[in-house]
């Protein structure tokens, strides 16, 4: 149970703990406090927008849907969201649509910190508690059906840690709006496996265990998984990616293929550069050799691009 941090306090730990943010403009006093109290705060939810947002939108999808919120659910939704390349998003601060009600067994667990394994909550919206009051929210923008980018995931554990930090909680104040209330189940899939808290919690306890690393950057491709990349350019559907990934494969291996034969033929025109062998032909034809492969290189990497 916890004074919740102010808008400058959230900031320094984003910093210290090296996640890249965006403030949406307005983000530091948008909220709903006049609608209930916000605080004590106890724990941190995570949840899934329910639909997979590309790289180029996450901002706009922050500063909209998420700010402004829907016809019947007032924003902001949530006081955090993550993008596929792992940009946390400042959405608002103070009291949120991002909880609703909830089970109030799970919430004297979470104060405690006393359960193990996955909670198992039977209220949910319209019987349970006020969770907007309780706790922080974060909505990583993907559909939950499919699991979230690696960079999603790894900020995520961070933005955990870095709320644990501060407060001096365990890793089991980190909890699932699933488990929070019997009419959600979000978020749904980590990278590469069906997501269970009692695993996620494992992964903030180690995170945190390692401490912050670094300062704010911005995400390079060179630090991200290939199909992470692959949805960073707006590509969501992962077994596109693989199956890009495997053409670039084969594209690889016939470029090696050309280059071994070319060197081959360069070897054999210098041998030959001791007899009586006219140089010009000898450099036109090495000139061509080199033209031939590019082409056909050129042609075998941009021909079947999406």
């Amino acid at each position: 149970m916890a004074t919740p941090m102010t808008a400058t306090q959230v900031v320094a730990q984003l910093k210290k703990w090296g996640l890249h943010y965006v403030e949406i403009p307005g983000w530091a006093t948008h909220n709903r406090n006049q609608k209930g109290a916000w605080g004590p705060i106890n724990g941190f939810i995570w949840h899934h927008t329910g639909a997979s947002v590309s790289n180029d939108s996450a901002k706009n999808y922050a500063a909209t849907t998420l700010y402004n919120g829907l016809s019947d659910l007032p924003g902001p939704l949530c006081h955090f969201s993550i993008g596929l390349d792992g940009t946390v998003y400042l959405v608002g601060w103070g009291r949120a649509n991002h909880a609703g009600g909830g089970d109030p067994a799970v919430l004297q667990h979470v104060i405690n910190e006393d359960y193990s394994g996955q909670l198992h909550p039977t209220r949910g919206n319209s019987n349970g508690v006020d969770g907007n009051s309780h706790f922080y929210g974060v909505e990583i923008q993907y559909s939950g059906s499919k699991p979230m980018s690696d960079a999603q995931y790894k900020a995520a554990l961070k933005l955990s840690a870095a709320i644990l930090d501060f407060h001096g909680w365990s890793e089991r104040s980190v909890i699932a709006h699933g488990e929070w209330s019997s009419d959600k189940w979000d978020p749904g899939y980590a990278p590469g496996k069906i997501m269970t808290m009692p695993d996620v919690r494992a992964d903030i306890k180690a995170t945190f265990t390692a401490g912050p690393g670094g300062t704010p950057s911005t995400p390079q491709e060179d630090d991200m998984d290939p199909i992470d990349v692959w949805a960073y350019k707006g590509k969501n559907e992962k077994q596109d990616a693989y199956a890009y990934l495997r053409g670039t494969k084969a594209k690889v291996d016939t470029l090696a293929t050309q280059v071994a034969a070319l060197s081959a033929t360069v070897k054999t025109l210098a041998d030959k550069l001791g007899s009586d062998v006219d140089t010009d032909t000898v450099v036109a034809a090495v000139q061509k050799a080199i033209a031939d492969a590019v082409v056909k290189v050129d042609v075998d990497v941009t021909g079947t691009q999406a």
